[in-house]
């Protein structure tokens, strides 16, 4: 049978302190080493498009949510889990990209939205394809009820894990 990174990490444990139990590392340490190449492979990916997983991230959920009159940047920044500042940082970027255009939210004189321009809703498009067949040519190993399996399990973690 072959072996991975965690199948020698446990019995390296074995051999140094036989009675400690290492068995979360069977499943917990293979999510984050999966992770980790997903991510990489991800990034591979969206490189030739001129964009970080973040940028990604905020074009794809303006895509997604498709607000006519725009999204509010508190908004995009709760969904990617980032501080006003780091999604303020990423706008700036992709507005001087042309990718993104900011204007006044017409009912709070106080507030802006954000929205894709028609390049950035290209450049969504061809990002979302790239890192669907990043994650198709990832999870190749994986049969269809393997898949569903592993997808079916997760969802229980996050269930669990995510804030309500």
């Amino acid at each position: 049978m072959d072996t991975d990174h965690v199948d020698r990490m446990v019995a390296a444990w074995a051999r140094v302190d036989p009675a400690l139990d290492v068995e979360p590392l069977e499943v917990a340490g293979r999510l984050l080493r999966c992770a980790g190449y997903l991510e990489r492979a991800i990034d591979q990916a969206l490189r030739p498009l001129g964009l970080s997983f973040g940028d990604f991230d905020v074009i794809n959920t303006l895509r997604r949510r498709a607000e006519p009159a725009g999204t509010n940047p508190k908004a995009l920044a709760a969904s990617a889990l980032v501080t006003s500042g780091a999604m303020t940082s990423r706008l700036d970027r992709l507005e001087r990209a042309g990718l993104l255009e900011r204007h006044p939210d017409r009912h709070d004189r106080r507030a802006i939205l954000v929205r894709l321009t028609p390049a950035g809703e290209d450049r969504a498009t061809r990002a979302l394809a790239a890192v669907l067949a990043a994650d198709r040519q990832f999870l190749d190993p994986l049969d269809p009820d393997d898949r569903a399996s592993v997808a079916s399990a997760l969802k229980r973690l996050l269930l669990r894990a995510e804030p309500s």
